[in-house]
């Protein structure tokens, strides 16, 4: 029984893009790309023994309030955030600046925020996340560089975009 519940989680850890495989995603898959997808480690949260879900400190309200302003320049897109409350607040204010509502995708399946982040051509798309697993993210979306995300690291943002089909990655920072 042991041997059956290892092998159902190894195909489940497989196909939700947890294993160490490269991209599953190459430039004929797809017939158009977003214009951008720009893809952000939640802001600063809470450290609660045992508390799953915590939600910002102050420092990360203010980082947060600082990230419609970062991306003041880009057309109004759509906004992805996984199922836990710190990163439906990292991206709250640029939500009531944009006008659009966050679509939740959950963080345990990678997979399906590449298809939906895929899915708006010429549109641009932020992705909060989380700091394991935004660089699974973007080794999803095809960029080659290893990116690690440190505990401490905030304010960061990754983003992605696509010439003649091919990814290109650059980091930019917001907030203090």
């Amino acid at each position: 029984m042991n041997k059956l519940k290892i092998l159902l989680l190894s195909i489940l850890l497989f196909i939700t893009g947890c294993s160490s495989s490269k991209p599953t995603y190459t430039v004929e898959d797809f017939q158009c790309y977003p214009k951008a997808v720009y893809l952000i480690r939640h802001a600063e949260k809470m450290i609660i023994e045992g508390e799953k879900n915590p939600e910002l400190t102050r420092a990360g309200i203010t980082r947060a309030e600082a990230l419609p302003g970062a991306l003041a320049d880009i057309e109004t897109g759509f906004i992805y955030s996984s199922e836990y409350t710190r990163t439906q607040q990292t991206v709250a204010p640029l939500s009531k600046v944009w006008g659009r509502e966050i679509s939740i995708k959950t963080a345990r399946e990678p997979q399906l925020q590449i298809e939906a982040a895929l899915s708006h051509c010429d549109q641009n798309v932020v992705i909060a996340g989380h700091s394991n697993t935004i660089p699974n993210l973007i080794s999803l979306f095809g960029i080659q560089e290893e990116i690690a995300i440190e505990d401490n690291q905030y304010g960061d943002l990754y983003i992605i975009r696509w010439q003649k089909g091919i990814p290109s990655l650059s980091i930019e920072h917001f907030g203090e």
